[in-house]
């Protein structure tokens, strides 16, 4: 019998599967954790260790990530990110889990003109976000019980561009910004305070984990360097490039309907930041 308070996190290693581990854990569910030992590609394996363990949750973070998909990955990445997310999807069906499917802004296209919602249709233009889409297709056709979440520019202080941006800051180094893509920074600690919600209410569809607003790169790394008590022009560096130029913003409609109240980014950021003792 699934018991809801056993989580299974693949991908338990990767940036975002390894803050969901550590913070459901905090929140008093028992986590179980895998990674490149289990693979999401072995659906055998897979089911066998889904009814050894019963999870009534199962967190989808396996994935190829972003920057290592191009056109000559993309056949794993559809592999991973798409076959990989069916596999899962078939073994929660198997003992009654709930699959949460951990997807991006990524499949929408990267240059909008507008703000995009749960409602409307996302139309990938990169080799990762067109696998990525292809995973939540395969967990819509496999479960009805299933909550697919996306999100942007999700940061932490452990990794990442936070990290990078504040480790400059402190050596003195410069640090290359870009002031021509944008989106809505949001901070782990939102997106899993709302993934729990989700899980806690029985949720089920697709949902828009964001903070409110819309940020440059730039905008982003001097806000971050404000709070720290730097001065960004000290250690910012702007850049555009039109090649590489990316506005995708995404809205999280379905959260506002039922009355959430989501953060702006500026201020997602400073209580992140505070709660990390971070801020200057």
């Amino acid at each position: 019998m699934a018991d809801r308070n056993i989580v299974w996190v693949t991908g338990c290693k990767g940036f975002v599967g390894g803050v969901i581990s550590e913070r459901f854990e905090r929140a008093g569910y028992n986590v179980v954790g895998t990674d490149v030992e289990l693979s999401v590609c072995e659906p055998e394996r897979l089911e066998a260790f889904a009814e050894e363990i019963q999870p009534g949750v199962i967190v989808n973070c396996a994935g190829i990530r972003r920057d290592a998909t191009t056109l000559g990955t993309r056949v794993k990445a559809y592999e991973v990110n798409a076959l990989g997310a069916r596999n899962i999807a078939l073994a929660a069906n198997t003992i009654g889990a709930t699959i949460v499917q951990v997807s991006s802004d990524d499949v929408y296209s990267s240059k909008l003109d507008e703000p995009v919602n749960e409602f409307d249709s996302p139309h990938p233009n990169t080799p990762y976000g067109k696998s990525k889409r292809a995973g939540e297709m395969m967990v819509r056709n496999t479960t009805d019980d299933h909550i697919i979440i996306r999100s942007s520019w999700l940061y932490h202080a452990q990794s990442g561009r936070m990290k990078d941006i504040l480790d400059a800051a402190r050596a003195g180094e410069k640090y290359v910004a870009r002031m021509d893509q944008f989106a809505a920074p949001t901070s782990v600690s939102t997106y899993v305070a709302f993934m729990l919600k989700a899980i806690e209410r029985h949720a089920k569809g697709t949902f828009h984990i964001v903070s409110r607003g819309r940020a440059s790169r730039y905008d982003f790394a001097a806000k971050i360097l404000e709070y720290a008590g730097y001065e960004p022009g000290k250690v910012l560096v702007p850049e555009t490039d039109p090649k590489t130029a990316e506005n995708v913003v995404l809205e999280s409609l379905m959260l506002e309907m039922v009355g959430a109240d989501l953060p702006t980014w500026e201020d997602d950021l400073r209580a992140y930041m505070a709660e990390e003792n971070l801020l200057a």
